[in-house]
């Protein structure tokens, strides 16, 4: 079975990520990465404080609600192997820094568990006209979810991120820089019997 819905994305140029158990078998998962795109800072500003391109750029989304300018709330299905469920997660913007910056804090929760975090994404001219897109987070995972062994886990994470920013380039007329070799989504898929 497919782990995350949607078509195979190029992943990121750079991403690391770590995975660490807390107690309680919370995890916490730490990370960062570039994606470079066409559209310049200011659009691909815009694109991140518009519902609608959330709701098209954010895999397994069914859907995006501005609560207010900073304040999103979002209804969304993921899956590892054979955990999979539906969750509903708030995500906050603050310290924004327009178009260069801005932190996103949030919360998800679902049947299977739940999870927690913040990332900072920042935008600088790129070389060829486009936006460098870089990125960190750290989240904490609990739950049933939070049972999947720690490097499944941790590339899930990098997979489901990765599908983000690769649909926001797509959206903003470009792609994505990607790594040579096997991308994760396709070695998950591997791994579950799915089709690469």
């Amino acid at each position: 079975a497919e782990t995350v819905r949607g078509a195979e994305p190029a992943p990121p140029a750079r991403q690391t990520s770590s995975t660490r158990e807390k107690r309680g078998g919370e995890r916490k998962l730490r990370g960062e990465g570039e994606a470079v795109v066409k559209a310049n800072a200011q659009q691909v500003w815009d694109m991140l404080l518009d519902p609608n391109t959330l709701a098209a750029v954010i895999p397994g989304c069914h859907g995006v609600e501005k609560l207010t300018d900073t304040h999103f709330r979002a209804d969304v299905t993921l899956g590892i192997g054979p955990v999979k469920g539906r969750y509903r997660a708030e995500v906050k913007l603050s310290d924004l820094d327009p178009p260069k910056a801005v932190t996103l804090s949030g919360n998800a929760e679902g049947g299977l568990g739940f999870g927690n975090g913040e990332g900072r994404i920042t935008l600088r001219p790129a070389a060829d006209g486009g936006t460098t897109i870089h990125y960190t987070y750290e989240a904490g995972i609990g739950g049933k979810i939070a049972s999947i062994g720690g490097r499944l886990l941790d590339g899930a994470a990098r997979v489901i991120i990765g599908q983000f920013f690769a649909a926001l380039a797509r959206k903003a007329g470009g792609g994505a820089r990607g790594s040579a070799g096997l991308s994760w989504l396709t070695r998950l898929r591997r791994l579950f019997g799915g089709q690469p």
